[in-house]
Parts: structure tokens; C-alpha cells; sequence
């Protein structure tokens, strides 16, 4: 297996494109995400909304050598107060699927938000359907805590229920303040 050099940098207004839309309207890609079908316009707002209220920010997952877009990693929504933030993660080119593309950058994302952030606990809420994302998540350390019983329900031939998974991975050294003035990307960072 080729390995797929990456780099994370905050998502700019410009990487919001049809190209990136598309991503959006993927049904394999959006499978089990809830953000489906989404504009260009609300998009852009919603990168710019997540900076000013600093309640989640946006990044970019890029191959390096080619600087290909290929995938976000969102931290947020962020609790404060709780030094506590989600992670949600999707690589909407299907092209860097199975190559460990998102496991390193969750890994990135994690060391940078407990180093620079003070960041006490990440969660991420997982459909266990979505075996891809589980192992990502798994493999960059986060362990499962809680499980909710046929949370989902899947139309496909038959009615489908699955279980809701929430996986967290805790900074032992964390600093809740300077996790609470913590402002990792700026509006000057997406232009």
C-alpha cells in the first residue's frame, strides 16, 4: 500500500467549490453523515459562522503533493466550559478511501488541539454500520465508551436498525484555561 502524504491546514472560502459540494450530494460519501445536499452559499457561512462564535472550526485535509482537497476534520461543536469538543472527520474523495488518510489526520488533529489547545476530551458519535470511520477513530486511540441500542434506522430492502457508538479519546494533561481562550483558526486563516 502506497503511502498518502497529507497535510491539514484551516478550510478556506475558496475550497468550498462544486467540487466540494459534490461531496455532499455523494450518497456512498454522505451515507452517514447528516450535512447532505448542501449549497455553496450556506457553506461559506457556516465556515465563517463556526470562527466568530468559536464554537467549531473547520480543516482541510489536502494531499501533499498534489494539494487535492480530499477531505475535512471538524473540531465542534466545543464545550468550554467542559474542555470538551467533538470530532467529526469525512473524506469526501472516495480516490483516498482505506489508505489510513483519516486515522493520521484525527491523530494530527488530536495532538494539536491537546499541545496548543489544552483540550481536555474528544468525542465522536459513530453509526456501527460505519466500520471505516470506527477503525479510523480506533486506530488514532480513541476507545469506546458508551453504546446506544438500535439508535439508527436503515431503509434499505428490510428496516435495518444500528447501534450508536461514541468513542472518546482524554488528554491527561489538559489545560481548561487555555482551552477556554483557545482560537486555533482566525478569519484571516480562510481567505
Amino acid at each position: 500500500m502506497n503511502s498518502i502524504n497529507f497535510l491539514i491546514r484551516p478550510l478556506k472560502i475558496r475550497d468550498i467549490n462544486n467540487n466540494y459540494i459534490s461531496w455532499f450530494s455523494d450518497e456512498k460519501v454522505t451515507e452517514y453523515l447528516e450535512a447532505r445536499n448542501i449549497s455553496i452559499q450556506d457553506s461559506k457561512q457556516y465556515l465563517i459562522d463556526g470562527i466568530k462564535k468559536c464554537n467549531y472550526y473547520i480543516y482541510a485535509i489536502c494531499d501533499e503533493k498534489t494539494d487535492t482537497h480530499i477531505g475535512n476534520i471538524k473540531i465542534g461543536p466545543i464545550r468550554r466550559f467542559d474542555g470538551v469538543s467533538d470530532l467529526v472527520t469525512i473524506i469526501g474523495d472516495k480516490n483516498y478511501w482505506g489508505k489510513g488518510v483519516a486515522s493520521k489526520a484525527i491523530k494530527l488533529i488530536i495532538q494539536k488541539s491537546f499541545t496548543e489547545g489544552g483540550l481536555r476530551k474528544f468525542s465522536a458519535s459513530i453509526d456501527s454500520n460505519n466500520v471505516g470511520s470506527l477503525k479510523a477513530y480506533q486506530k488514532a486511540g480513541f476507545k469506546q465508551e458508551a453504546k446506544l441500542e438500535n439508535y439508527f434506522c436503515h431503509y434499505k430492502d428490510d428496516i435495518i436498525f444500528s447501534d450508536k457508538l461514541y468513542v472518546v479519546i482524554n488528554n491527561k494533561e489538559y489545560n481548561l484555561e487555555k482551552f477556554k481562550n483557545w482560537k486555533p483558526i482566525s478569519l484571516m486563516d480562510i481567505i
